[in-house]
């Protein structure tokens, strides 16, 4: 490229790359227009030894990448489709289990893979609270139902052992107060129940990224963008509709980022030559994965938060 071109290499950032390059753009130069490339895992990480988990990674990644283009140059917002509105990032990697949890090394055999462990989901749950404590008063929660939910919390905490293990959901939450759309992290279907089920997300809400994942596999970094052009695909995103990108990753960390839709989006992307055929009638469920993948259980158990936590 040109010599007035700057270019960073993000490699290694894993899952969140694609929300961690959105960062990089916001907070550096200014009036700057900026080309971020997402792609799947790209690194020659086939892991020839014996250790099951990291044996793992030779049959989530699949091959994809796309590019978007952002500016921060205030005249050209008239021809934005998005605009950010927040975004915030957490990483524990000062805990060592959480730093180990998925991370690149040299097997018992002497081979070179890369290990998931499984304090990834308890690091998962971890981050995912931290986050939320900064960003759900922000925008996913209005006063009135940050109010609801501690009035309703004293009340539990006075009724039977049941009802306190209900945690938000259970007492009516609504954390979908300020948003309207979701691109939950599509690295498996556990991943995307589990999320959904501890932000009590509708099928509505959940399909953009079950269809990414069924149709594309794990794309790492770029997999938010084609849950968004699913939304897009099928006419969902209106003017100032709200969307949550929501996803973790190696080191370990957790990001979201919230956008607001600036006009209507309908224009052809990579879902235009089967669109009408999503979602499938037939079930999405893969019975290989379902009998051998340890993280399918242990991913739902992440979701267990109790979100008083978050206003604590």
């Amino acid at each position: 490229m040109r010599e007035d071109i700057k270019s960073f290499n993000l490699s290694g950032m894993g899952y969140s790359a694609s929300l961690v390059a959105v960062d990089v753009v916001h907070k550096s130069y200014k009036n700057a227009n900026v080309v971020v490339v997402s792609t799947e895992s790209i690194a020659p990480n086939w892991y020839c030894g014996k250790e099951k988990a990291m044996m793992l990674t030779n049959c989530l990644f699949r091959s994809g990448g796309c590019s978007m283009l952002f500016t921060n140059n205030r005249t050209l917002q008239h021809q934005a489709k998005l605009k950010l509105k927040h975004l915030i990032r957490t990483h524990i990697g000062s805990s060592d289990k959480a730093y180990e949890c998925c991370i690149q090394l040299e097997g018992e055999s002497g081979y070179l893979g890369f290990r998931l462990t499984k304090h990834l989901t308890k690091a998962a749950a971890i981050a995912f609270t931290m986050n939320l404590q900064d960003l759900a008063p922000k925008v996913v929660l209005s006063l009135r139902e940050i109010f609801h939910y501690l009035v309703a919390s004293r009340v539990r905490n006075r009724t039977s052992t049941k009802s306190q293990k209900l945690g938000a959901v259970g007492i009516g939450l609504c954390l979908k107060a300020g948003i309207e759309h979701f691109c939950i992290h599509p690295g498996g279907r556990a991943i995307i129940d589990g999320i959904g089920k501890s932000l009590g997300l509708s099928d509505y809400d959940l399909e953009p990224s079950r269809m990414a994942l069924h149709r594309f596999g794990n794309t790492s970094a770029a997999r938010f963008w084609y849950a968004l052009g699913y939304m897009q695909a099928k006419k969902r995103l209106k003017k100032a509709n709200k969307i949550l990108m929501s996803g973790f990753g190696a080191g370990f960390k957790y990001n979201n980022i919230v956008w607001e839709v600036l006009k209507e989006l309908d224009d052809a992307n990579v879902w235009k030559d089967c669109i009408e055929s999503y979602p499938p009638n037939n079930t999405l469920g893969n019975p290989f994965m379902e009998k051998y993948s340890w993280l399918n259980d242990e991913c739902l158990s992440f979701v267990r938060l109790d979100f008083s936590q978050i206003f604590a």
